[in-house]
């Protein structure tokens, strides 16, 4: 039942018909016994500085952004976290003593769903294969946790080649570029990765039978990541698994992100678990 003590959460953006965040943070409130309602709020691009307006003043304590503002809402927010600033985006929003503060939890969930792996960041040498926002978060949120070296690759090497310049820039130096489609580059880095991570989009419905790198090229001690959970195995993680690498699909970076928000939020932890089910699902509804 909602009253006047009910905390607002919810997720900005458009469209938000495919989104699990709804029933996933649901789940949380539901398992913690928690007074709070969690809802989607679309808006299209000219009622955005209305729509934060409007938060402001009413009961909310923060909220998700989600394409294709998660640039745009920045300009609306009093205070950016470091990791959200150098990223140049926000997923998370936490209203603190009247001031909306930005964060991205995007690369500390991929981190947190390696680390349940067993994997660990600090000191590995990192392969990215695309540029775009996701690799993004994921780049600059591993050079600020201490990779050793992360080489990123895109088809569009200009995407590729800033990116290394800004972590190079803004973080400290650890990243550099092969070209896009160079095979024998390619083969180069991966037999000096500990990681690949697959956030190229390669692999995805409506073309899982594509993958980005040849199964040749892989060998069993690396650990292959892969951003995708539909399909929840992709081409590159079903041949990774085939020769025994460790795999991760992108359902771990998902969940993490959530959790991470709902920690921001609500200053306590999160209860994974429940919203991991939920999340599975959900998922296996669609």
């Amino acid at each position: 039942m909602i009253d006047t003590q009910t905390k607002l959460m919810g997720l900005l953006g458009k469209p938000l018909g495919q989104s699990f965040s709804a029933a996933m943070h649901a789940e949380a409130f539901r398992a913690l016994s928690l007074n709070c309602v969690y809802m989607p709020m679309e808006s299209e691009a000219e009622e955005l500085e209305a729509l934060v307006g409007g938060i402001r003043v009413m009961n909310f304590i923060g909220f998700n952004v989600t394409k294709p503002y998660k640039v745009e809402i920045m300009q609306y927010l009093d205070e950016l976290d470091e990791v959200a600033r150098v990223i140049g985006a926000v997923n998370t929003v936490k209203i603190k003593d009247g001031k909306l503060i930005g964060y991205n939890t995007d690369g500390m969930g991929f981190v947190d769903s390696l680390t349940e792996l067993g994997g660990k960041v600090e000191g590995k040498r990192f392969l990215i294969l695309g540029a775009g926002g996701a690799a993004r978060a994921v780049a600059v949120t591993l050079c600020f946790e201490g990779a050793q070296s992360i080489v990123l690759t895109d088809l569009y090497p200009n995407l590729a080649e800033e990116l290394a310049r800004h972590l190079n820039a803004h973080v400290r130096p650890c990243a550099s570029t092969i070209p896009g489609g160079d095979r024998e580059a390619l083969k180069a880095a991966i037999e000096s990765c500990d990681y690949i991570i697959n956030a190229s989009g390669v692999g995805m419905y409506p073309h899982p039978e594509r993958t980005p790198v040849e199964k040749d090229l892989l060998r069993p001690e690396l650990i292959v990541c892969d951003l995708t959970y539909n399909p929840e195995k992709t081409q590159l993680l079903q041949d990774a698994e085939s020769i025994g690498c460790p795999i991760l699909n992108g359902l771990g970076m998902l969940l993490g992100q959530g959790a991470r928000a709902f920690e921001i939020w609500m200053e306590r932890p999160a209860p994974v678990e429940a919203m991991r089910k939920t999340l599975l699902e959900q998922i296996n509804k669609r």
